[in-house]
């Protein structure tokens, strides 16, 4: 488990999608459990997090992650519902909402929710089939992979008053910081009745 809460495999680094496989049948052998953490403690993922949910001492603030990246699912859908209902006309709509904004969230309304970050996963240099690049020459694997994220211009999503609000200001100037009303909220199943 790399620092960036990621699965970290040996070979292929963090590029790797879990799964499940149901079975009656008993298994009757396993792989072994891998001796080390592929994670190399680089702390790539601290720098390149643009709500620095990743702390340099390895901490992690999910509702920082959970805001930013999960603009497009039910908490964030209600924001931008909620910008639209706030708006006096289509002008006023377009000056709260960008056109990459819009974009996105139809994007995600037609063919499913958009991670807005994955920034993490995309300049770990842990496993085998990428570490190679990030050995050879480290300021060029920062330069051409890690300084690519920190510079997109793009708005980054926060509750009002975070510290990832305090932390998008002070790292990312070139970001748009949007502090958003909806945040992780827990849920409430309805009760059964009997």
């Amino acid at each position: 488990m790399g620092i960036h809460r990621n699965l970290i495999h040996p070979k292929f680094g963090n590029f790797v999608l879990l799964g499940t496989v149901l079975t009656e049948l008993e298994v009757e052998s396993h792989d072994h459990r891998i001796e080390y953490n592929p994670c190399l403690e680089c702390k790539l993922c601290v720098a390149a997090c643009p709500v620095s949910a990743i702390g340099p001492d390895g901490s992690f603030n999910f509702s920082s992650c959970f805001t930013h990246n999960y603009r497009e699912f039910l908490g964030g859908f209600s924001d931008w519902v909620e910008q639209i209902a706030d708006a006096r006309d289509a002008l006023d709509y377009r000056r709260r909402v960008n056109e990459g904004e819009t974009a996105s969230m139809w994007q995600s309304l037609g063919f499913g929710p958009n991670y807005k970050s994955a920034y993490c996963m995309a300049v770990c240099p842990a496993g085998e089939d990428v570490i190679g690049p990030y050995l050879q020459d480290k300021q060029r694997h920062l330069k051409e992979v890690v300084r690519s994220p920190q510079e997109r211009a793009e708005p980054v999503y926060v509750v009002k008053g975070s510290d990832a609000e305090d932390a998008a200001r002070r790292k990312f100037k070139n970001k748009t910081v949007k502090p958003i009303s909806s945040e992780l909220r827990p849920g409430r199943a309805p009760s059964a009745a009997f």
